[in-house]
């Protein structure tokens, strides 16, 4: 009987954990720093790579610098809209080319990272609009226990922001691996910093009571701030596009 239930936990594992869900759509993450002086030598040498082979849709990056916080000065690869079957492919020929050709200018920050698109959080989204100028990422590690209440606002505040923000997009993102479990990631999008989004004379906190009734901004943003763990609950970083490093 243990055999039998300890063979049930391996399978419920493998399939967990040990294979991608074949109806999510993924997107990689991965940090580099160039090296002292090297800078311009690592944007040249990863624009020729990223042009070989990341112009198509299957493997597309864009690539971003952190230009605040502790990591301010860091390159971000972003590679969206990944399915299971892409982590199939032999991409032995790329990574030797990004190793001897790339690296020798640069050094990884962490490693890859693997996501999984929240598409129920999506705000604005248009896959066809180019790449936004500037992004603000907001990386949160939610309590085990707590992600209804982090699911509930997020979602909520979405919506005043589509009406709101119609300037801007939203993307959202879980860890699937490579990072502390239960730690999500959302992208704001946008261009300009001076935005040209219409004039309200009500508040969000007024729009929000309105769409989901009374008094519930207070207490949904209480409960997603309780949902944060403790002391790295919530980190953000401004990003800039790199546009030497666009495919095409």
């Amino acid at each position: 009987m243990k055999k039998i239930l300890l063979f049930i936990c391996i399978v419920m594992f493998s399939n967990s954990y040990g294979q991608r869900n074949s109806d999510a759509e993924y997107w990689n993450t991965f940090h580099y720093k160039a090296k002292s002086g090297m800078e311009n030598k690592f944007i040249q040498s990863a624009a020729k790579k990223t042009k070989k082979y990341n112009a198509e849709q299957d493997n597309f990056i864009i690539t971003y610098k952190i230009s605040t916080g502790q990591n301010a000065g860091v390159f971000e690869r972003i590679m969206p809209f990944q399915t299971s079957e892409g982590y199939d492919r032999d991409t032995s020929a790329e990574l030797k080319y990004w190793a001897d050709n790339v690296m020798p200018f640069a050094e990884s920050v962490g490693g890859q990272q693997i996501w999984e698109r929240e598409k129920w959080a999506d705000v604005n989204v248009d896959v066809t609009t180019p790449p936004y100028k500037h992004l603000i990422k907001n990386i949160y590690v939610v309590k085990q226990t707590h992600n209804e209440y982090f699911g509930r606002w997020t979602q909520r505040i979405g919506k005043v922001m589509a009406k709101r923000r119609p300037d801007s997009s939203r993307i959202m993102l879980s860890l699937v691996s490579g990072g502390r479990s239960n730690t999500f990631v959302s992208y704001v999008g946008f261009n300009t910093f001076k935005h040209s989004n219409p004039d309200f004379d009500s508040s969000w906190e007024e729009d929000y009571n309105e769409m989901f009734g009374w008094e519930t901004f207070k207490a949904d943003q209480k409960a997603f701030r309780e949902s944060l763990e403790m002391i790295i609950g919530h980190q953000r970083e401004s990003l800039e596009l790199v546009e030497e490093l666009l495919p095409n």
